[in-house]
């Protein structure tokens, strides 16, 4: 057991107790100035707290409770406590009077909890900011939020038999970010997402998801992220997102085609990866992107680069990978995007590249590896650092 720890999330000051012996832990003294109280009982055998436990230990801001159970009264046991993480905590609530009022994290990662856990009903969570459900499959309908007026992240990847998301969820009204990842069964999003207007990240990457209610929380959301969503229909809406700086339609099979709405201009869009779509053409306003840095579009049917696409001189990486339907030579114009990192156009159909990639002075990668229609390189800028290409271009290259 260490008693003086330097790991305690959000202070190096504060005492710190780690308990792998319960037995010493009951009987140590000086208890009651202990801030930070962390149980590994993953070699112990499974406990059952009670309330006298931390009776003496008024103090406590942070908990670890990971795999115990807890039984007994425990009102106000917990005065102070604002950080509760109780990975795998069991189905049934034992405990009674439990509420600590101050509590800002509840991390319950991994656990048996269901929507009628009887710790919903019991904790008074008024202060929380982040409720961590991660990988509690037992949870197929999601619990009801009202009890967290002040929430602003909830996290519910990997919450694989989660089939119902509660419509309350649009009483949060603080919530910054919703991470539905990887919860495979869910195939619907409540219409009362559109009242969450704080909200900045909605992620619902590998989800059953068909549609995206976008209709209200339009004006702040930054990041939007789907990748995998087989089923996804992509809302015109989209480009009117006005604050949308990064978007990932990856693998997102039945998306054809991007609304010419989501380059109109003065878009905020930064980072657009469509790669694994059935998307043939990018929109011919693409050149208002003005602030795009990062493009993915890798497994695409994409047959050619829009002109106005060599405007956007902030464009740091172009990923075209595997691209086979992308043919005929790269234009001159490339030669235009100074900022340009990273160039990737492996086991595509191109013929040429221009003699104006020479002027790209900050091109670190070029991968041009199995494009067999390539059959000679123009001289290549002198900083190139990672350069894959086929053997045969070998001889060929001036300043490799």
């Amino acid at each position: 057991m260490r008693q003086e720890g330097t790991n305690y999330p959000g202070s190096r000051s504060r005492r710190y107790m780690h308990v792998t012996d319960l037995e010493e832990f009951n009987k140590k003294e000086g208890k009651e100035e202990v801030e930070a109280l962390c149980f590994d009982l993953k070699t112990l055998r499974p406990h059952i707290f009670e309330e006298t436990d931390f009776k003496s230990m008024p103090k406590i801001r942070f908990l670890k409770l990971d795999h115990a159970s807890m039984t007994g009264n425990f009102a106000n046991v917990f005065p102070k406590l604002r950080w509760l993480r109780w990975h795998g905590c069991p189905r049934d609530f034992e405990a009674t009077e439990f509420s600590p009022t101050e509590l800002v994290i509840l991390d319950l990662s991994w656990s048996k909890v269901t929507d009628d856990w009887g710790g919903w009903r019991l904790m008074k969570m008024e202060q929380l900011k982040v409720l961590n459900l991660t990988g509690c499959t037992d949870l197929l309908i999601s619990p009801k939020f009202s009890s967290f007026p002040n929430l602003e992240r909830l996290i519910l990847e990997r919450c694989s038999r989660l089939v119902y998301l509660d419509p309350s969820v649009g009483d949060l009204k603080k919530l910054l970010c919703l991470n539905l990842k990887s919860c495979t069964e869910l195939n619907r999003l409540p219409a009362e997402l559109g009242r969450l207007e704080a909200l900045k990240e909605l992620l619902i990457d590998g989800t059953s998801v068909e549609e995206i209610p976008l209709k209200g929380y339009s004006k702040e959301l930054e990041t939007l992220s789907a990748s995998n969503c087989l089923s996804l229909s992509l809302p015109d809406g989209v480009g009117e997102l006005a604050k949308l700086r990064r978007l990932s339609l990856r693998n997102c099979r039945w998306i054809r085609k991007l609304p010419e709405s989501i380059s109109q201009r003065g878009s905020p869009l930064e980072e657009l990866d469509i790669s694994g779509t059935g998307i043939s053409e990018l929109p011919d306003s693409f050149g208002n992107l003005k602030r795009l840095r990062v493009l993915k579009m890798d497994y695409c049917f994409i047959r050619e680069f829009p002109s106005s696409i060599w405007r956007l001189q902030s464009l740091e990486e172009i990923h075209a990978a595997s691209c086979r339907n992308l043919k005929g030579g790269i234009p001159g114009g490339i030669g235009n995007l100074e900022n340009l990192r990273i160039l990737r156009l492996r086991n595509s159909a191109i013929s040429s590249l221009p003699p104006e990639i020479k002027h790209l002075s900050k091109l670190e990668t070029l991968d041009v590896l199995h494009c067999d229609k390539l059959s000679e390189l123009p001289e290549l800028p002198s900083g190139l650092a990672i350069f894959h290409r086929s053997p045969k271009l070998k001889e060929k290259v001036s300043n490799p």
